[in-house]
């Protein structure tokens, strides 16, 4: 037995949400050549040397500054939390990001965002700009997830106040004040996700989705031990002790049995998959339709043919192909 192509396009389901968790390693395979500029996306480990910080860590005193840049940061911040360093460097960091800009044809990101539905849930790490920015240009085109910002982002602006952010420029609707930009960085040990209020919400809003989730991507994101509250936090929330047949998919190029070993603790039975390549993954194989596909082929034991992406065709290409699959989606919710 097996499920055809058109049956998975022609027939969704109510079926619970898709996670998806973005670390730096998928920007970085999102974008390899940089951005629309050419200008290289930074690591933790190559910072320093991108950004030309080196001199101003000179004049701050800060000896080896070949470590990762967290832990410069830290020091920084453990000396003098009110240091006109740390506040420069904040300001280069920043601007630095905030500049980067999204290539004008379809990028990884658009294919994720496109291959996902509103009940869907992406959550980044990433302090670029590329999954906000793919996300506006495409979110009234399609029906797309929600993204979530667990440690701010250069586009993202927020009350200080109340449960409420969006663009820069925005505002308030409780109090009518200027939304602020969110905060990028923090020092290893005040990574705050209870007292910071746009991060707090932000988590509160995963912890929720991930008690509704089916299936769990994680990609690129290689819970460091500068996070590893945030990864705790997770673990609760995807609680596998209450699950069957839920499904962890890490798309990463580390090893198999590394990966397996840094993420037992979310892995139920033996259900994990690893892909090297974005385009292996369940995603952009069973667009829109990958908990549907988790269901048939775990729970019922059938076949489902896949149906890819077309990642090189335009924008006007790829809404063309993905209409059938939203129509039916439409006629779905229409029966409510």
């Amino acid at each position: 037995m097996k499920i055809t192509r058109s049956q998975l396009v022609d027939k969704p389901q109510r079926s619970r949400r898709h996670i998806v968790i973005l670390g730096a390693g998928a920007s970085a395979a999102a974008f390899p050549k940089g951005d629309a500029n050419g200008r290289r996306l930074p690591t933790m480990d190559n910072l320093i040397e991108l950004l030309d910080l080196g001199p101003l860590l000179e004049k701050a005193e800060i000896k080896n500054t070949r470590r990762n840049f967290e832990d410069i940061y830290s020091e920084l911040y453990e000396n003098d939390p009110e240091s006109p360093f740390l506040i420069e460097i904040e300001k280069i960091v920043y601007a630095y990001f905030e500049d980067l800009k999204l290539p004008e044809s379809p990028t990884l990101y658009d294919h994720l965002l496109l291959s996902l539905r509103p009940k869907d849930v992406i959550a980044t790490f990433n302090w670029d700009p590329f999954l906000f920015d793919a996300w506006i240009r495409n979110k009234e085109r399609v029906p797309v997830p929600e993204i979530i910002h667990l440690h701010g982002n250069v586009r993202v602006a927020h009350c200080p106040d109340h449960p409420a952010y969006g663009e820069h420029g925005m505002y308030c609707p409780e109090c009518d004040k200027v939304l602020v930009p969110s905060r990028l960085l923090y020092p290893i040990t005040k990574k705050d996700y209870v007292n910071d209020n746009f991060v707090k919400t932000e988590w509160e809003v995963l912890k929720k989705m991930l008690g509704q989730a089916m299936t769990l991507t994680i990609f690129g994101y290689g819970a460091p031990t500068t996070d590893k509250e945030a990864v705790d936090i997770m673990n609760i929330a995807w609680n596998k002790d209450n699950r069957l047949i839920e499904r962890v998919e890490i798309i990463d190029i580390k090893n198999k049995e590394i990966l397996w070993e840094q993420w037992e603790p979310f892995i139920i039975r033996t259900y994990f998959d690893r892909e090297e390549d974005f385009y292996e993954s369940r995603i952009p194989n069973y667009p829109r339709r990958t908990c549907e596909m988790l269901l048939d082929a775990t729970f019922y034991g059938l076949w489902v043919e896949n149906n890819p992406i077309p990642r090189d065709a335009n924008f006007n290409g790829l809404l063309l192909w993905i209409e059938p699959l939203v129509k039916a989606e439409q006629e779905l919710e229409s029966k409510n």
